[in-house]
């Protein structure tokens, strides 16, 4: 019975009831981009804005679709993303995590979406999404850090790919830029007022300026509609 973990659940009650968030929650996002030579830049200006220390993490994701029998130009994106181990083993514990699209609110700073996240543990994960209907549209492998200011999290992170797909090892893989990933968000319940958070995000990105611009980009906008011609 190696699967069962031995938890105190009378002590743990009390502080799980008052420290979880519900199941659905709503998430403020904004996205930038830097050149890997400024990291170090950027990770002083957080050493100096963020809480003390951070955490360094290297994982797998992969984004995987489930089209609407209405449309198949609307598409509903979920995400698998595992982390490796130091030693470039894979554990089998899996977050799985849907993304709806976003509000169509052009007043707040900031993108709004849901998202719903989940644990899975299997050995044999892409059995299990092609039994849901999942199609993978890409994959990637992700190495950085993330901060933490209060309930802000800072995440800044390498992109890479596999050469081969199905093979990990560093032989295998490539670097898909020569710029790092950098994500600021917030998570709030799904009933909660998202705009006083949203501005909160968008004060705590403006101090990044001028080594990152972090920005609310319509990402969505090329699944519903082309683009429009610029006016003279």
């Amino acid at each position: 019975m190696e699967n069962l973990i031995d938890i105190d659940e009378e002590a743990t009650r009390p502080q799980l009831s008052i420290n979880s968030t519900p199941y659905q929650t709503q998430e403020c996002v904004l996205y930038g981009s830097i050149f890997s030579k400024h990291v170090p830049d950027l990770e002083r200006r957080l050493a100096g804005l963020c809480d003390p220390g951070c955490e360094e993490f290297f994982e797998h994701e992969m984004s995987f679709c489930l089209r609407s029998l209405a449309s198949s130009d609307v598409k509903t994106d979920i995400k698998l993303r595992r982390r490796f181990r130091t030693d470039h083993q894979i554990q089998n514990y899996w977050q799985l995590r849907y993304i709806g699209v976003p509000e169509p609110d052009q007043k707040c700073p900031t993108i709004i979406r849901k998202e719903i996240s989940s644990l899975v543990h299997s050995s044999d994960m892409m059995t299990y999404a092609k039994a849901l209907g999942l199609r993978m549209d890409y994959e990637y492998m992700t190495q950085g850090k993330l901060w933490t200011k209060g309930n802000i999290k800072i995440l800044h992170s390498s992109l890479t790919k596999s050469i081969r797909p199905g093979n990990y090892d560093s032989s295998s893989i490539k670097s898909i830029s020569d710029s790092s990933l950098v994500e600021i968000s917030i998570s709030l319940p799904e009933s909660a007022e998202y705009m006083p958070a949203a501005k909160t995000l968008r004060d705590f990105a403006d101090q990044l300026m001028p080594l990152c611009s972090m920005e609310k980009v319509d990402y969505w906008k090329k699944m519903f509609s082309t683009a429009t011609p610029a006016r003279k």
